[in-house]
C-alpha cells in the first residue's frame, strides 16, 4: 500500500490511501466495490472473520436498505463488539454511493476516518480482495459555507463529520451536502442533541438512515427515533467474551468528608495489586467538576510512582497529555468526563467513582469504556461509596454492598432497550407518529370536556383544521387509546404595527382524548385563545360541552380546601362580574347559597387521598391544575375529573360551604396554639442548604425548631421561640394593621438559603411561620383560615390505650444520650422495639418525632410509626396523671405538625439519615436504637417502590384514662380529625390508667 495522500480543503481534509501508486476517482472506487464481492466470513476456531454481532448487524442493515422503508433504523451493539468494523462492512458490502457518517466527537471522527482509509481488518479477515479500493474520505472539521470547498469535499465516497461541525454549515451548503449523499450513518446516536439530529435527519426523509449505539436512549429523555432492527444484548456480549467481567468493590463511609480518601485508598490498592500481577492497567478517578478534580489530585499526588495526571476542559496541551496517557506514562487519571467515545484505551480497567453519574444511561455508556478486551488486561473494577442514597432506582441496584454488576448491568440494559421497544410499539399504534412522541411532551394539566352521546369520533378530520393564519404541522392518532395529538404553527400580527407584513410565530399543542366508557371527550390546548370549538366540530360534531354548575363538581372530595380566587356573576345593578380573594370569599358564600350569585371561576388548593392538589374550574367548562406532567398522567387526571363531573350526587354549593374561609385579624383569637411550623415556602426547599445563623453560631435548619411561647399585648401579638442545638432565641410578631404582621427580634438572626442571606425577621415578614390552633384553624401572618365544618367532637375514650408506668418517672420525658432508664421515651422504646426492624431516637430540635419506628415486610411494604412523648408536670413535687388541658396542647400540636413528613416517605427516611450523619460528623453518639445506618439507607431505597402503613402516636402519661376530661378529649378529637382528613392516618393515644 502506498503512502497516504491528504488534500487540505479550508479547515477540512480530503484523504486517500491508494493500494497502488495510481490516483482513482470516487466513481472508480465505487465501481471497484460494485465489481467485487464482499465475503461474509464469520470467525470460528482459528479462522479470522466477523463476530456474530457484526454479522447480525450487517445483514440487518443490508436487508433494511433493500426494503421500501424510509425511516431511520437503529442497530444496538454494546461497546467492544466491533461496531466500527460493522459500519465499514455495511458501506462496502452495501456499495453505498456516498455516505455521510456523523459522530459526536473529534476523537471518534479521527478514529473512523483512519479505519475507513485502510479497511485494515476487512483485508486481514479476507472480507474484501485487493481489487476493492479504499474509499476516498472527507473529514469535515468546521462549518462549510463556500460552495467550491463543498464541491471538493463531495469528491469523497465517505464523509465523516461531527454534529457540531455540521451545525456551522450554511443552509445552502448543508442542503447540497445531504442531497448528494445516498446514505446517512450516525455513530453513537444517543449523543447527538435532539435539535441538531432532527435538523439533519429531515434532509434524509426519503433515504436510508442507520443509527448505531450501545444505548438507544438519551439522557434528556427525548427519543433518538428509529426502529430497532438489530439488538445484540449486553448479556450476550458478556457470554461471548466481548465484554470483560466487572468487579464491584464498595466502601461504606457515612462521613462525606472522608469519602474521597477512602475511595482513593481502595482504588490505588486494587491498581497496585493488578500491576504486581503483570496486568497493564490504568485507573481513572471520575469526578463531576474541575474544582473537585483539583482536590482529588491533592489526594492522588502522593502516589508519585503512578504519575497521577488531571485532565479536564482547562487542561493545557490536552492533546499531548492524551498521547502520554495512551503511551502508558500515567497510571492514574483524574478526569471530568473527558475520555468518551473515540478515546480507545483497553488498559483502562479501574474506576474510582468519587462522583457517580446520576443517570443510568450515562453509567451504562461509561461502564463500557472499562470492559474492552485486549492482551495483558484483566477484569474491570469499580470502586464507589455505597453510603450515598441520592440515586435513581436503577443506580440503586448497582450501588449495593453485594451487587453483581455483571448481571445488573446487562439486566438494566435489557430493560432500557425493552422500554424503548415498548415505546416503539406504542408509537406504532399511532397512524402517523410524527415528531411529537419523540419530544417527551409534558402538557399542562388542563382540559375542556364534551359529552359524546350519539356522537361519532372522527379524529382523521384533523386535516381540515388549519387555515391561512395557522397550520397543523405534526399530528398523531392512536386508535387503540382514542387519542389525538397535534401541534399548530400560528402566525400572529405583531403589536407594534398595523402592517400585515410582520408576524410572530407561535407553536401550540392540542390533545384530544375520548373515554368511551365515560362517554366524555377531553380536549387540551396550550393556546391562550385555542380554537377548541373548531376542533371539536371536526372530530366530534354535535358533541355538547360540559359547562355551568356541574363543572364545579371537580372540587368535590378535596379536604381542607382553601379557595384562593372566586369569580362571581351577580344580577345587581352596576355589577356583573366580581373577583374575590382571601377574606372576601367568606362574604360571598351566603349569596351563592341563596342563588343570588353564580359561580364563574374558582381556584383552590387542598388535599385528596392524602396528597396536596390544586384545582381550577370555569363556568364555561375549563378545568385545570397548577401543574404539568406526562401524557399518561394527563389522561389519568382527566379520567378522575370525569368521574366527578358525571356524579349527580355532588352538591356544588355544599363544596363551597365546607371550604376553609379566611379572615383578616387585628387581634389573635383566645385559643390555645398547638404548634408553630416553618413557612411552607421554606419547607419546599432542601433543608440541607438552609442555615440559621447569629453573630456567634450557624446551624442547619434541620437542627432548628420553632415553638410557640405566648400571646402578648392583649393578643395583638405573639412570641415564638427558636430552639437550636446551640441555644434559644425569641422572635416577636405584632399586628401592624389589620391583616398585616411585622416580626422583630433582639437577637441578630439571619437565614441563609444557598448563598443568599437575609434577616430572619425580614424573611418572616414576607413568609410568616404558620400556627396551628386548637380548633384546627391556621394562623398565617395576619390571616386566619378556619373551616365551617364542626370539629367539636371528642376523641373516643374507648380508643385510648392505658399503659402501666410503674417504676417510670413520668416527669422525665427524654432518655437523653445517657439513656435514662426511667424516662418516658426509654420505656416507650423498650415496649415497642420488638415490633419493628428499625427504631430511631430523633428527640431534639428539628425532630420528625421523639421516636421513629419502621417495619419492613418483604421489601414491599413499610410500616412507619412515629411517637410523640410528653412529660407530666409536677405539682408539689409530685407528677400525677389527671385531666389537665395543658398536658394535651403541646403534644397534640406536635402530632398535627408531623403529618408533613408522610407526604414523601422517602424524604422522611433521608432526613433521618442526614440527621444521623450530622451527629456522627459532630462526634456525637448515634441515635439508632435498633438496626444501623446501612439499614436506613436500604429502607430509603425500598421506600421508592413500597406501599406504606403509617401511624402517629401520642404518648402522654400525664393524662389519666379514667379521669380524662371533655376538654382533653375535644382537643384530641380535633387533632385526630385534622390528621385523618389531611393524611388519612389514624391517631393513636397512649396514657396512664
Amino acid at each position: 500500500m502506498t503512502s497516504l495522500r491528504v488534500t487540505t480543503v479550508g479547515k477540512s481534509t480530503l484523504s486517500y490511501h491508494p493500494l497502488k501508486d495510481i490516483i482513482y476517482s470516487h466513481e472508480d472506487v465505487l465501481t471497484s466495490w460494485e465489481n467485487n464481492s464482499f465475503n461474509f466470513i464469520e470467525e470460528h476456531d482459528d479462522v479470522l472473520g466477523l463476530r456474530p454481532p457484526q454479522i447480525g448487524g450487517i445483514f440487518s442493515a443490508l436487508g433494511f436498505t433493500k426494503s421500501e422503508e424510509r425511516h431511520a433504523a437503529t442497530i444496538v451493539m454494546p461497546t467492544g463488539t466491533g461496531k466500527t468494523e460493522t459500519i465499514l462492512s455495511i458501506v462496502i458490502a452495501g456499495k453505498f454511493r456516498k455516505t455521510l457518517v456523523i459522530v459526536p466527537s473529534d476523537a471518534l471522527r479521527e478514529q473512523i476516518r483512519n479505519k475507513f482509509l485502510q479497511l485494515e481488518l476487512l483485508r486481514k479477515f479476507k472480507l474484501i480482495n485487493d481489487e476493492t479500493h479504499n474509499p476516498i474520505v472527507a473529514t469535515i472539521k468546521h462549518g462549510v459555507k463556500n460552495k467550491n470547498e463543498l464541491d471538493t469535499l463531495l469528491q469523497a465516497n465517505v464523509i465523516v463529520a461531527s454534529a457540531a461541525s455540521l451545525s456551522l454549515f450554511s443552509e445552502e451548503c448543508l442542503s447540497d451536502l445531504t442531497n448528494k449523499c445516498s446514505n446517512l450513518i450516525v455513530d453513537e446516536a444517543h449523543h447527538i442533541t435532539a435539535m441538531t439530529w432532527s435538523k439533519i435527519k429531515n434532509y434524509f426523509n426519503e433515504k436510508h438512515v442507520l443509527q448505531f449505539t450501545a444505548t438507544p436512549f438519551r439522557t434528556d429523555r427525548t427519543k433518538i427515533g428509529g426502529k430497532i432492527i438489530f439488538n445484540y444484548s449486553l448479556k450476550k456480549a458478556q457470554q461471548d467474551g466481548y465484554f470483560k467481567p466487572i468487579e464491584f468493590h464498595p466502601i461504606c463511609e457515612f462521613i462525606d468528608e472522608n469519602s474521597d480518601l477512602e475511595i482513593a485508598k481502595k482504588a490505588v490498592s486494587l491498581l497496585r495489586d493488578d500491576l504486581k500481577s503483570n496486568l497493564n492497567h490504568i485507573m481513572m478517578a471520575r469526578t463531576s467538576t474541575i474544582e473537585r478534580s483539583e482536590k482529588l489530585f491533592k489526594i492522588y499526588s502522593k502516589e508519585t510512582d503512578l504519575c497521577p495526571v488531571v485532565i479536564n476542559s482547562k487542561t493545557k496541551k490536552k492533546k499531548a497529555v492524551l498521547e502520554s496517557i495512551k503511551a502508558g506514562k500515567h497510571k492514574i487519571i483524574i478526569c471530568v468526563d473527558m475520555l468518551g467515545e473515540g478515546f480507545d484505551l483497553p488498559q483502562l480497567k479501574i474506576s474510582a467513582l468519587h462522583d457517580p453519574h446520576k443517570s443510568i444511561n450515562i453509567t451504562l455508556q461509561f461502564t463500557g469504556r472499562f470492559t474492552r478486551t485486549t492482551q495483558d488486561v484483566g477484569d474491570a473494577k469499580f470502586v464507589a461509596n455505597i453510603a450515598n442514597s441520592n440515586m435513581n432506582s436503577c443506580l440503586e441496584e448497582l450501588y449495593r454492598e453485594n451487587s453483581d454488576w455483571n448481571s445488573i448491568i446487562s439486566n438494566i440494559s435489557s430493560r432500557k432497550i425493552q422500554d424503548e421497544r415498548s415505546y416503539q410499539d406504542l408509537k406504532s399504534e399511532f397512524s402517523n407518529p410524527g415528531k411529537l412522541l419523540d419530544l417527551g411532551i409534558t402538557p399542562t394539566i388542563s382540559s375542556t370536556i364534551y359529552k359524546m352521546s350519539l356522537v361519532k369520533w372522527t379524529p382523521n378530520r384533523i386535516v381540515d383544521f388549519g387555515n391561512k393564519y395557522f397550520q397543523v404541522v405534526e399530528s398523531s392518532i392512536n386508535d387503540e387509546k382514542n387519542l389525538l395529538m397535534f401541534s399548530v404553527k400560528a402566525y400572529i400580527p405583531v403589536a407594534w404595527t398595523s402592517s400585515k407584513e410582520f408576524f410572530d410565530e407561535s407553536w401550540d399543542l392540542y390533545i384530544a382524548y375520548y373515554n368511551k366508557a365515560q362517554g366524555l371527550l377531553y380536549v387540551h390546548s396550550s393556546a391562550k385563545d385555542g380554537l377548541v370549538k373548531r376542533l371539536v366540530d371536526l372530530i366530534a360534531k354535535n358533541a355538547s360541552q360540559v359547562q355551568g354548575e356541574c363543572v364545579f363538581r371537580a372540587l368535590a372530595g378535596l379536604k381542607r380546601l382553601k379557595l384562593q380566587n372566586v369569580g362571581l356573576n351577580k344580577n345587581k345593578r352596576g355589577l356583573r362580574y366580581s373577583m374575590h380573594t382571601g377574606t372576601e370569599v367568606n362574604e360571598q358564600i351566603p349569596d351563592i347559597e341563596a342563588n343570588r350569585a353564580i359561580k364563574s371561576n374558582i381556584f383552590g388548593k387542598g388535599y385528596e387521598n392524602g396528597a396536596p392538589v390544586s384545582i381550577g374550574c370555569s363556568y364555561k367548562g375549563k378545568i385545570w391544575a397548577m401543574d404539568s406532567d406526562s401524557l399518561d398522567k394527563w389522561i389519568t387526571w382527566c379520567n378522575n375529573i370525569g368521574s366527578k363531573i358525571l356524579d349527580d350526587s355532588i352538591d356544588t354549593n355544599q363544596v363551597m360551604k365546607t371550604a376553609m374561609q379566611a379572615e383578616e385579624i387585628d387581634k389573635y383569637p383566645k385559643l390555645q396554639p398547638l404548634s408553630v411550623e416553618w413557612p411552607t415556602e421554606l419547607l419546599r426547599k432542601d433543608e440541607l442548604k438552609i442555615n440559621i445563623k447569629t453573630t456567634t453560631w450557624e446551624g442547619s435548619l434541620m437542627l432548628c425548631e420553632l415553638l410557640f411561647s405566648k400571646f402578648i399585648d392583649d393578643n395583638k401579638g405573639f412570641e415564638i421561640k427558636l430552639k437550636t442545638e446551640h441555644n434559644e432565641s425569641f422572635i416577636s410578631a405584632h399586628i401592624h394593621s389589620k391583616g398585616e404582621v411585622v416580626f422583630s427580634s433582639q437577637d441578630e438572626l439571619s437565614i441563609k438559603i444557598n448563598e443568599n442571606e437575609i434577616k430572619l425577621t425580614e424573611y418572616f415578614n414576607s413568609y410568616p411561620p404558620v400556627i396551628f390552633m386548637s380548633d384546627t384553624s391556621i394562623i398565617d401572618g395576619g390571616l386566619r383560615y378556619y373551616s365551617n365544618e364542626q370539629y367539636a367532637y371528642p376523641y373516643s375514650k374507648n380508643n385510648i390505650e392505658d399503659w402501666d408506668w410503674s417504676g417510670i418517672d413520668i416527669s422525665i420525658e427524654s432518655q437523653t444520650p445517657s439513656k435514662i432508664e426511667n424516662s418516658i421515651q426509654y420505656h416507650t422504646i423498650k415496649k415497642i422495639i420488638n415490633k419493628y426492624d428499625f427504631v430511631f431516637d430523633d428527640d431534639g430540635a428539628g425532630e420528625v418525632a421523639d421516636i421513629v419506628a419502621i417495619k419492613n415486610t418483604d421489601d414491599t411494604e413499610l410500616t412507619i410509626d412515629i411517637y410523640h412523648c410528653k412529660y407530666c408536670t409536677k405539682s408539689n413535687g409530685v407528677a400525677k396523671p389527671g385531666a389537665r388541658v395543658d398536658d394535651v396542647y403541646q403534644v397534640a400540636g406536635q402530632a398535627a405538625k408531623s403529618i408533613k413528613w408522610f407526604g414523601n416517605k422517602e424524604e422522611l427516611i433521608l432526613r433521618l439519615i442526614s440527621r444521623e450523619k450530622l451527629r456522627l460528623k459532630n462526634k456525637k453518639a448515634s441515635r439508632i436504637e435498633k438496626g444501623n445506618l446501612k439499614n436506613l439507607y436500604t429502607l430509603a431505597r425500598i421506600a421508592r417502590y413500597a406501599t406504606f402503613k403509617c401511624g402517629i402516636t401520642i404518648v402522654q402519661p400525664a393524662i389519666s384514662k379514667a379521669e380524662v376530661s371533655d376538654d382533653q378529649l375535644s382537643i384530641l378529637g380535633a387533632t385526630s380529625s385534622y390528621i385523618d382528613e389531611v393524611s388519612g392516618i389514624k391517631l393513636r393515644v397512649i396514657t396512664s390508667k
